[in-house]
Order: C-alpha cells, then sequence, then structure tokens
C-alpha cells in the first residue's frame, strides 16, 4: 500500500494488467462503458489466466463493482470477509498468492487470477490469486451469488469462457 499524503505516489498500472485482447490498458468500464481515466474512486481490473494462457479480464469502475457486490448474497459477502480478515496478506502484490504465498511461476502454476485497484495510471493495490485458492474462495459461493456472477458474464461477454474457467470473484471484496 502506498501513503498518498506524502511524496510516494503509487506506481504505474504494470504491463501484466493491461489489456491482452486490446494490447494497450483498459480505457473503459467494462459493465458501463464510462471512462477509467478520471473516474472518480478508481477501479479495478481483473484477469484469469488457465494453463498460462489469459482467458478472461474486465475492468470496473467503482460504482459498478459496488453494484455487483451488492447483488452477492449477504452469506457469500460474509464468507469472503471472513476469509479475506483470516487467510489474505495483501503485501505479496502481483507475484505471490495473497492467500498461500505461492509464488506466481512457481511449480508451473499456470492457473490464477491477478486483480488491481487503481485511480488514473496508478495502481493503488495489486493481489494474485492461485488456482488452488481461488477454488477455495469459490466454494464459498453461494449458488445466488454464482449465478449473479454468470449473469454478469452473460451480459458482458458473449461467448467462452464458460464454466471451466477460473471465476475472477476475488476473495478480496473490501480492497476498494
Amino acid at each position: 500500500m502506498h501513503d498518498l499524503s506524502g511524496d510516494d505516489q503509487p506506481p504505474p498500472i504494470p504491463r501484466e494488467l493491461e489489456s491482452e485482447y486490446l494490447d494497450t490498458r483498459f480505457k473503459n468500464c467494462t459493465r458501463c462503458g464510462e471512462s477509467l481515466a478520471d473516474f472518480p474512486g478508481g477501479f479495478q481490473i481483473s484477469k484469469a489466466w488457465k494453463k498460462g494462457e489469459c482467458v478472461f479480464e474486465y475492468a470496473l469502475c467503482d460504482h459498478c463493482r459496488t453494484a455487483l457486490m451488492e447483488e452477492f448474497s449477504k452469506e457469500s459477502k460474509e464468507r469472503l470477509a471472513r476469509f479475506q480478515d483470516e487467510n489474505v496478506n495483501l503485501m505479496g502484490g502481483l507475484d505471490r498468492c495473497s492467500v498461500c504465498n505461492r509464488e506466481k511461476n512457481a511449480l508451473n502454476e499456470s492457473d490464477f487470477v491477478l486483480t488491481g485497484v487503481c485511480e488514473g495510471d496508478r495502481l493503488l493495490h495489486g493481489i494474485m490469486v492461485c488456482g488452488k485458492c481461488g477454488e477455495r474462495t469459490q466454494e464459498l459461493l453461494s449458488k445466488h451469488t454464482k449465478d449473479t456472477w454468470r449473469r454478469f458474464r452473460d451480459e458482458n461477454f458473449p461467448g467462452p469462457p464458460g464454466d471451466e474457467v477460473l471465476d475472477p470473484v476475488e476473495p478480496i471484496s473490501v480492497l476498494m
């Protein structure tokens, strides 16, 4: 985390959080289409890799991220918050799993999700969740929340990725 009140300016958004499909920075919110550049409150980027290939990516303005989280069941939000409090270390950044501390490139780890909280062109917080720990977070979600996530995917992403993709519903529900 960075002290925004002093001279310590957050780092630029790294290449690994840029869009693989557009080969540039995310410019608009995936859900509402608003420009992210000047969005008050920042935005979140999530990218999922399966077998080393980026299979799913999105950027959500703070308003849309909050609205999506509000659609999740109370049970899921409570479980995710408890999981975060008990298991998540925010200090690993984008290189280590925030849950188990496994390095992103260790043991041929090829399934993972990267999530960054950004403002303007700066990364405020970033985390990596490996595939095994991502599966643990999926077990915390109610049917209602899983249905909400599927609806979000269906409304915003035509075609694949399908249910076999590690869903990037981050366990860090309060990063922003």
